[in-house]
């Protein structure tokens, strides 16, 4: 017996809802009834269908075609598209509708009676959360929501084994070394009227003590590290991980409400995971050659699944891949220089691009330079020429590949004194051409990875001082910033690729992530402030109110969020056997995602909006 059309209708609306956050996310019992309660209705190309200061009394959902929502003043409000409701703020209310929504063409809605509609929200905690969050707040909820059942979630206060075990600050070396000695601790807390004054470690004896003959009588607050990087006792254990390798250190106070409750150290956390930023790079360093490197290097997969699997915050896992980039790249000069001897000069190895910003993913390449100190000559670039080169290739070597652009030390323009760095700087200010602009988005993320400290903050300070009072050379640069659109179209809906090997996929990373980046660095150099993290810059921006605080909150929302499907994608290529990408098909994503990105990529694209006012742009078109 052949199907009557209403069972094939009602079918067809069931597979919709099916694709359809939130009604995705029903059971299917709710869902079914959902279906049932559904009318639906055809409107003609401009059609009012809901009117403002009228009562609501459906929720609306677009079947095919699109709405406008405008104000009393007829402000463009927005426009949605396929799957995408409308009239939920009045229902949610009880009062009048506060926008005209009208047909901007021949439109098929489902409408859902407003009882059905409160009756699915008491059925539902997800159902009612989609329609209580604003954009903000779903994309809010959807990074803090993540699930992270692991060890390395667990609180860090359930690792402190033992009553804390410490010294006064005025106690001598001699007695401090005796109490490590029989209590068999690597490390003392010094306490001053209860208060964590410092911390003393066997490294600090040594370095401080033995090895600069200090009298064992001397007071041990003389060598303690004072205020030592700490952790809350209800802080989850990947974060004491990340602390650990972020500061290379093996030792951390954990706090109860500021007050100590005992010590963690790095060997507590290798017994919860062997595959830890800390393990790794603790192996880093043990390595005598290339080939130890690289065979090290290449467990950096193994590494970043077992972070995925754990839970951890895409962000951080970003900063966790780069801390062990740091560490390969510092062993590996360390072992060039031991080969050619020490340099003639101080330099710095400065990072540029995603390892400046501690943001690096595996799908990452090289973007380095060498500062030279004072005193750098001619006959010294042989030296540092060898350097470079043998660095570079022995990252290439660990995975990482060369620069496409020659973005690496040892390429001559790249590997100059700090006088001529500051000089090109200049340059790419005063003459904001195109290669400048390009050359702008890798070279004003810079951190320092090894060598002299002090030459990169003196290049910094010197262009930051002039991006802050140059109106032009930031006009161009945010001209340039918003080439890069979030790929959605008209209608919300999404802007993919139409041929070729990434036919229906867009890139996240250049389409999603570059324009928040680029945000963040646009504003930080127009305020003159040296953070280079995206995280850490809008932070920065909030704090000295050069941003509004609940722009840089979501602008960091909304980092995280792709973030989080960046890494995601890379996770599940590689568990297919196939190397990290960034273009992800939107098919590849659940319906709440799906939504998830367009409410991110809405709020990028309305502050490159912003950013074009707020600099200017159109003086310079």
């Amino acid at each position: 017996m052949e199907p009557d059309l209403h069972d094939l209708e009602l079918r067809d609306v069931a597979a919709f809802l099916e694709a359809v956050p939130p009604f995705d996310a029903l059971p299917p019992t709710e869902r079914r009834r959902a279906v049932r309660a559904l009318e639906i209705t055809y409107v003609r190309q401009g059609q009012v269908i809901l009117e403002i200061g009228r009562p609501n009394a459906h929720l609306g959902l677009i079947r095919t075609g699109a709405v406008e929502l405008r104000d009393a003043e007829h402000t463009l409000i927005g426009r949605l598209g396929e799957g995408e409701c409308f009239g939920y703020p009045s229902l949610l209310t009880g009062a009048p509708a506060r926008h005209r929504v009208t047909a901007m063409e021949d439109t098929l809605l489902y409408l859902l009676p407003a009882a059905s509609f409160h009756a699915l929200r008491a059925a539902s905690e997800d159902f009612d959360r989609f329609f209580s969050r604003a954009h903000a707040e779903r994309i809010r909820a959807a990074v803090r929501d993540t699930p992270s059942p692991t060890a390395l979630t667990r609180p860090v206060r359930t690792l402190v084994r033992r009553e804390p075990i410490w010294v006064p600050p005025e106690a001598t070396l001699h007695e401090a070394a005796r109490r490590m000695t029989d209590e068999r601790v690597s490390s003392l807390p010094v306490l001053d009227d209860g208060h964590l004054a410092g911390i003393l470690t066997d490294r600090d004896l040594r370095a401080r003590g033995l090895a600069c003959r200090t009298p064992p009588d001397t007071p041990v607050r003389a060598v303690m590290t004072p205020n030592p990087v700490t952790i809350a006792a209800e802080a989850p254990a990947v974060e004491a991980v990340l602390l650990m390798s972020r500061h290379n250190i093996h030792h951390l106070p954990v706090l109860d409400h500021g007050r100590l409750l005992g010590m963690i150290s790095s060997t507590d956390l290798l017994r919860l995971h062997t595959l830890s930023p800390i393990h790794l790079i603790g192996d880093v360093w043990k390595q005598r050659d290339l080939d130890g490197l690289a065979a090290v290097s290449r467990r950096r997969p193994e590494l970043f699944l077992a972070l995925m699997d754990a839970g951890l915050p895409a962000m951080d896992v970003a900063r966790a891949l780069t801390s062990v980039t740091d560490a390969i790249t510092q062993r590996l000069l360390a072992l060039v220089e031991a080969e050619l001897g020490p340099p003639p000069v101080p330099y710095a190895w400065v990072a540029f691009g995603s390892q400046a910003r501690q943001e690096q993913t595996l799908a990452t390449d090289q973007d380095h330079g060498l500062v030279l100190g004072e005193g750098a000559e001619d006959h010294h670039s042989a030296y540092f020429a060898a350097l470079a080169e043998q660095v570079t290739d022995g990252l290439a070597a660990c995975g990482y590949p060369p620069c496409p652009g020659a973005v690496m030390a040892r390429t001559p323009r790249w590997r100059q004194p700090l006088s001529r760095w500051q000089a090109r700087f200049t340059a790419w200010i005063q003459e904001p051409d195109p290669q400048a602009l390009m050359h702008a988005t890798i070279f004003f993320d810079p951190r320092h990875v090894h060598g002299t400290p002090t030459l990169l903050p003196a290049l910094q300070r010197a262009f930051l001082k002039q991006t802050a009072t140059n109106g032009i050379f930031l006009a161009h640069m945010a001209a340039h910033a918003v080439t890069f659109e979030p790929p959605l179209g008209f209608f919300r809906r999404f802007v993919l690729e139409r041929s070729g090997e990434h036919a229906h996929t867009f890139d996240i990373k250049h389409r999603g992530l570059v324009p928040i980046i680029d945000l963040a660095r646009i504003h930080a150099l127009g305020a003159s402030l040296p953070a280079v993290n995206t995280r850490d810059r809008l932070d920065a921006l909030a704090a000295h109110g050069a941003l509004a605080a609940s722009d840089a909150r979501d602008l960091q929302d909304a980092l995280a969020l792709l973030t989080a499907i960046r890494l995601q994608h890379h996770a599940r290529r590689l568990r297919a056997g196939q190397p990290p990408d960034n273009h992800v098909a939107p098919e590849s994503l659940s319906g709440l995602e799906r939504r998830y990105l367009k409410d991110a990529f809405t709020l990028v694209r309305q502050l490159q909006s912003a950013l074009q006012q707020r600099f200017q742009t159109r003086l310079i078109s």
